[in-house]
């Protein structure tokens, strides 16, 4: 007989610990989440090991990713497909025994995906995720693409792309910068007048490789006339979590964040 898959233990419920998961993560980075290998001196990451206390960068980017998960979580998926997912770190964090979680990348990186839990759990497909297809790799009750859209050249193409993949009754979750940010200066959806003059450009990683943006209107409006249902659209951070519009410069620590994610709360209400 061979050997019985040992459980993973499940992700903490993020609606019902958020702030407290938050307030772990700015302190310990995502060390906490129990996915992370134990630490040795080759192996030093700060976003995985170290601090980063709101206002910054690194706080609003351990924000982003716990909204992320935690709109997965209640979403109850069995299976993931995480396009544009790097490394894996997110599929990992959404494993669990008996929940099947695929990972594609345009770069290999197959090393990085199976450090993140014993055994080879997570499924890999890498490649152009517009070279992948439905016959082969299968359905699945969500398929995430975060901060990937504003990558590509034709926007409207990827969503219809991988909508062959949701399952009847999935979901699809994006994730992308805010269009209607006052201090951005790319253009958005709207303002495009030929998306092939940005063919060379796309899929460049990091914040220099964004093409264009969207507002949080012009991605409804454009999800809904590509046929999708039931559009959710969350406005997650502000600048008391990311830094932004000069308050990085506020003083920041473990004791303040507290303060600084209840005034974000009370911001975006």
């Amino acid at each position: 007989m061979g050997d019985l898959e040992q459980p993973v233990v499940p992700l903490i419920n993020l609606s019902i610990s958020f702030k407290k998961v938050f307030l772990e993560v700015c302190s310990k980075g995502y060390s906490v989440l129990n996915r992370t290998p134990l630490q040795n001196s080759d192996n030093f990451n700060l976003w995985q090991y170290g601090s980063g206390h709101p206002p910054s960068s690194l706080a609003a980017g351990r924000y982003r990713l716990l909204k992320t998960l935690e709109i997965a979580q209640s979403l109850q998926p069995k299976s993931i497909l995480d396009v544009a997912g790097a490394g894996g770190f997110t599929g990992a964090c959404l494993y669990e025994t008996g929940r099947r979680v695929v990972v594609n990348d345009l770069r290999v990186l197959e090393d990085e995906v199976q450090k993140w839990l014993p055994g080879k759990k997570i499924e890999t497909a890498w490649g152009n995720f517009f070279d992948l297809k439905p016959e082969s790799l299968g359905h699945f009750d969500l398929v995430m693409a975060c901060e990937v859209i504003e990558h590509v050249a034709y926007g409207a193409r990827m969503i219809n792309h991988l909508k062959q993949f949701v399952s009847p009754g999935g979901s699809l979750l994006l994730t992308t910068p805010n269009g209607a940010y006052f201090r951005s200066k790319l253009p958005t959806y709207s303002q495009i007048s030929d998306f092939s003059m940005l063919e060379n450009d796309q899929f460049k990683p990091d914040g220099d490789g964004h093409l264009y943006l969207y507002t949080p209107d012009e991605i409804h409006d454009l999800l809904k006339t590509l046929g999708l249902k039931d559009i959710s659209i969350d406005l997650s951070i502000t600048p008391l979590l990311s830094g932004n519009m000069g308050l990085r410069l506020l003083p920041y620590s473990q004791f303040l964040t507290p303060m600084y994610y209840n005034l974000d709360r009370w911001l975006k209400k």
